[in-house]
């Protein structure tokens, strides 16, 4: 007789890494375009040499030192994992129970719905509204679903839009005070935290019902090293670092203190890219029926006057990202300057192409 699973999980598939075949331009996945300075990758060599032993204390210790002069929360706030999703993950596992409710907007980062029915909980997704040039979160909606719910997640800034969603420092912290008296946890996810340069990461010191996310994957070059990191009151930080496991690869840990030893690396990828996403943004706009949303991150949200978008530019060596927002929209990572206009000239020849398709068809 077959194991029993849970009955979401019968035909659930699993994440495979991508087969991309011939790419030409890989910017789909929100990375860095720059690798890692040497002083990171000199530090990973020595590390590897070394990777029969499990790491010491002492790593451990060091990086929880420099997290906390770089995101001035003390030593005690700082939760280390292997990816800011493993800190997500733990965090919907100490708090969320069967069929108790998690709030989040609409669309978000895929991984929310995925942690939610691990823990067999019923997700209240809060759709997004486009404005203008971003999107928006009806704030009085969203805190009246957070009110009767066990778990609350924010992504600010907002994947895949890119827009800052949460509201002033005062709103959150009164939603906070609400949520305190209930027991609900909020978590905000500040993924992109670098390139937005917004963070309520302070209130943490408190409020010991947020956990505050962030990753090294993004400004830091570390996406294939796996390390994040959350900051929390240190009585919340205790309880989820209990669900850790007890040890993290020696290289990543060696990664993380080597990158921020010397943070002005991540600070120049941020200034460059930043840059681009502007110059890129600008571009984009002045192709025919396109769309693009304004962003605080390392990514751009389009939409495009062209069906099955992302399958066009794939046939092209193009890798972007699919959103559950229609087949004609797509979420693009700003690359390097080389990247970024092969991308630009390739939707511009796939949108008169479809241009001339249809005006053939008015035609006929």
């Amino acid at each position: 007789m077959p194991v029993r699973v849970k009955p979401w999980l019968e035909n659930q598939e699993g994440y495979k890494p991508r087969s991309y075949g011939v790419i030409r331009a890989r910017l789909d996945l929100n990375e860095s375009p720059y690798p890692p300075p040497a002083r990171v990758v000199e530090a990973v060599t020595r590390e590897a040499a070394r990777g029969n032993r499990y790491p010491e204390a002492a790593q451990y210790q060091h990086l929880t030192e420099l997290l906390s002069s770089y995101t001035g929360a003390a030593p005690e706030q700082i939760i280390v994992g292997l990816g800011g999703d493993m800190v997500l993950e733990k965090a919907f596992t100490l708090v969320l129970g069967h069929r108790e409710k998690a709030v989040y907007p609409w669309p978000s980062f895929s991984m929310y719905e995925v942690y939610t029915r691990q823990q067999g909980g019923e997700a209240a997704k809060i759709e997004l509204e486009p404005s203008d040039d971003r999107w928006q979160l009806d704030w009085s909606r969203f805190t009246k679903e957070a009110l009767s719910a066990r778990l609350v997640a924010l992504d600010n800034p907002n994947n895949p839009t890119g827009s800052l969603i949460a509201p002033s420092e005062d709103e959150l912290a009164e939603l906070l005070e609400k949520l305190s008296r209930e027991g609900v946890l909020l978590i905000l996810d500040e993924a992109y935290y670098e390139f937005s340069g917004v963070t309520y990461a302070g209130l943490t010191e408190s409020y010991d019902n947020l956990l505050v996310v962030r990753t090294l994957s993004k400004a830091f070059s570390l996406a294939g090293l796996r390390v994040g990191y959350g900051i929390a009151h240190p009585s919340l930080a205790e309880k989820l670092r209990s669900l850790l496991p007890p040890f993290l690869p020696r290289t990543s840990l060696a990664a993380a203190i080597a990158a921020l030893e010397e943070p002005s690396y991540a600070a120049k990828v941020v200034e460059v890219i930043r840059r681009e996403r502007e110059w890129l943004a600008k571009s984009l706009r002045k192709l025919p029926g396109i769309r693009v949303y304004r962003s605080a991150t390392n990514f751009l949200l389009v939409e495009t006057p062209v069906p099955k978008v992302v399958d066009r530019l794939a046939e092209h060596g193009i890798a972007v990202r699919r959103v559950p927002l229609g087949d004609n929209w797509l979420r693009v990572t700003v690359s390097t300057p080389a990247e970024n206009r092969l991308f630009l000239e390739t939707l511009a020849k796939i949108v008169k192409t479809a241009e001339n398709i249809n005006d053939s068809s008015e035609e006929l």
